[in-house]
């Protein structure tokens, strides 16, 4: 597993980061936070039962439970050989821990944010996660006080596994809980559970039917799949709650595959991190190369009005000192200047705005042919979807003229680490895993696997022979 660790880092280091930074995209993940260990994000309504569940899985009372919301922050629940806390501000400044980037959340966000360490041993291999109890009430002007959908999609995109809890009481139904669904949730259903918790708190098949059907109908409104992902029923003994009238063993046996799947995560964070760094490659691609393409168009036209300039009026120059007219020679310098200031204030602004307008074209002609596949196709717009705002903001306020053109070495380092290099990567990566009993294959059919602790080589490119011909590039 660390082998597939230093590659994947050595990818984010060498091409991505040299091309987000390039490209003002978003930086890639740190250091710190692909050394992280597995985590376990929990959200849910408030009452669903998350903190129970949480305190079950640790067998000591960790967190507050309650009907009422009883906690308003993110509590980070990791190993420690002793039981101790620390808060916001001492969590995010800490360079071991990966959770420097929930700063830019702002102050409001950090001191909701605490840390919780136990010697337990469920924590030895899995951290936790537990969020604020959602609501209806959180509306955006007097909600938070923090982007509460953007600090869950932050969490949710670093998690290895995401439990959301929904209770009898409100089976999908607050307005918070939908939001989080559609702004937060989307894109990452391949680590998503899904729990309908407390079922012991049903006296009848019949309320647990409808309870059941109401969940699936609003999970259908905000999931856009054809199919519902697997509810896990389940419920948290307690000593001091009336047994329920219905059959609990096919509930207590979700409750135990439930805690299987979290026992689990660690096996899933490769994969996923394998699947951050392709969509991570993908967007940037995307990205960059819309931006590179509508910067040359730029390039190109600004270079044409300014040759367009300098040839009509260093023709007009020439005349007039060729005919003897060398007291026009004032007028034309005017006339000139006035050009310059209309080409380079005027005419060469609206040709940026009308280029950034037609990113959405750019984006169809980079990829008209892999728009011609249906799957392709959606994959791609949805992306696109997803990139577009963000490449539009960075070119009207750094200007296509100050963006470097791409490389044939990056352009093609980029295609192939999306196109090969990365599912190659998963498909060893599988490999491995179904037979996790022998050592981890070698990453190349020529090349000794490495040791646990040896870094891979760097990729770099194999510059061209003396006639000038270009030679393929190698990673390794």
């Amino acid at each position: 597993m660390e082998e597939f660790a230093n590659r994947i880092r050595n990818y984010y280091q060498d091409p991505l980061d040299p091309l987000a930074e390039q490209f003002l995209f978003r930086r890639p993940p740190t250091v710190g936070e692909l050394r992280r260990p597995t985590q376990v994000l929990l959200l849910g309504n408030h009452s669903s039962g998350k903190s129970t569940f949480v305190n079950h899985l640790l067998g000591d009372d960790v967190q507050k439970t309650g009907v009422a919301p009883t906690d308003d922050g993110f509590t980070i629940i990791t190993h420690g050989a002793t039981a101790t806390e620390r808060d916001g501000p001492a969590v995010v400044s800490n360079p071991d821990l990966p959770y420097e980037g929930l700063r830019h959340f702002g102050d409001q966000l950090v001191s909701h944010v605490r840390l919780k360490l136990r010697p337990a041993e469920l924590l030895q291999t899995v951290t936790l996660i537990d969020s604020p109890g959602m609501i209806d009430e959180a509306k955006a002007e007097n909600g938070r006080g923090f982007d509460f959908p953007g600090v869950v999609r932050w969490f949710a995109e670093r998690a290895d596994l995401v439990l959301v809890f929904f209770d009898p009481d409100k089976p999908g139904t607050t307005g918070e809980t939908l939001q989080v669904f559609r702004e937060s949730l989307a894109g990452i259903d391949h680590k998503m559970l899904i729990i309908l918790n407390k079922v012991d708190q049903f006296q009848s098949l019949h309320d647990f039917a409808r309870a059941y059907g109401a969940l699936c109908w609003n999970l259908g409104k905000v999931i856009p799949r054809k199919d519902l992902p697997m509810i896990y029923n389940i419920f948290v003994p307690l000593a001091d709650k009336p047994r329920s009238r219905l059959p609990m063993e096919d509930f207590e046996k979700a409750r135990n595959d439930l805690i299987g799947e979290l026992r689990r995560a660690p096996t899933r964070r490769m994969d996923n991190q394998i699947t951050q760094l392709q969509a991570y490659a993908g967007r940037l691609q995307l990205h960059a190369m819309v931006i590179d393409k509508a910067a040359d168009r730029f390039k190109s036209i600004r270079a044409r009005w300014r040759g367009f300039w300098l040839l009509l009026f260093g023709g007009l120059g020439a005349a007039a000192v060729g005919t003897g007219m060398v007291v026009a020679l004032p007028v034309i310098a005017v006339v000139a200047v006035l050009v310059f200031v209309f080409i380079e204030y005027l005419i060469l602004p609206r040709s940026k705005r009308r280029l950034i307008a037609r990113f959405d074209q750019i984006f169809e002609k980079l990829h008209d042919r892999e728009l011609l596949l249906r799957d392709r196709a959606e994959d791609l717009r949805m992306m696109w979807e997803e990139v577009s705002p963000r490449a539009r903001e960075i070119a009207e306020k750094s200007g296509l003229q100050s963006f470097k053109k791409m490389s044939w070495h990056d352009r093609e380092l980029l295609e192939e680490l999306t196109s090969t290099l990365i599912p190659q990567l998963r498909s060893k990566l599988y490999d491995a895993m179904r037979d996790n009993e022998a050592p981890a294959p070698a990453l190349e059919q020529d090349r000794p696997a490495m040791s646990p602790t040896s870094e891979p080589p760097r990729p770099r490119l194999v510059k061209g022979d003396r006639a000038g011909t270009p030679k393929r590039k190698t990673f390794f």
